[in-house]
């Protein structure tokens, strides 16, 4: 399955009192467009959509729009980031049809958004920001609270996700050893060269 990451948006946002709305725009359709030349199967896209908790109303009506043409054309997964108001950016999300899955909800980590292409299924786990202090007891094991830190939250996440994935059938094809193609060896090198 071909999925484009992308992330950090911080639709808007200002550059020394100058509104970017526009720029971002461009960018958004070029990301449309993108999606169409390369007939990539899946978008997803990890945090920070917005720039602030409160966005401005034109950054809202930017994000819909190109939600809205994205999901049209493949699945689409958001997740929440630390620049983004978890609550606003997730509201409505069990209403939004079924090619757009926002992930805000801390509680929701370890529950896979399923995808799929012509090879079979494809399981997603969106794991949107995770406050410490916010995920500290909720993603506790016990009466005691994890320790305040993103590295005690994202390890608890991991957990969680290794949970669901024990309970799943394994399929032949993930058991079997993985061998990186040769032509993604010869771009490595060129990458990293």
């Amino acid at each position: 399955m071909r999925m484009l990451h992308t992330s950090d948006w911080h639709l808007g946002r200002t550059l020394h009192g100058a509104d970017l709305l526009d720029a971002q725009a461009d960018f958004c359709r070029w990301l449309v467009d993108t999606v169409d030349r390369t007939g990539v199967d899946a978008v997803l896209i990890s945090g920070d959509v917005h720039d602030r908790a409160v966005p401005p109303t034109g950054a809202v009506r930017l994000l819909e729009s190109t939600l809205e043409d994205l999901s049209a054309r493949v699945p689409v997964v958001v997740v929440s980031g630390n620049h983004d108001s978890a609550i606003r950016l997730g509201y409505g999300s069990r209403l939004f049809r079924s090619g757009l899955h926002v992930a805000t909800d801390p509680a929701g980590v370890g529950a896979p958004v399923q995808l799929g292409d012509e090879h079979g299924p494809v399981l997603v786990y969106p794991i949107p920001y995770l406050e410490p202090d916010v995920v500290r007891h909720t993603f506790s094991a016990g009466p005691t609270a994890l320790p305040r830190s993103h590295q005690a939250a994202m390890s608890a996440a991991m957990d969680r996700i290794r949970v669901d994935r024990a309970t799943r059938p394994r399929r032949v094809a993930d058991a079997a050893p993985t061998r990186t193609p040769d032509r993604w060896k010869r771009i490595s090198k060129r990458c990293w060269a």
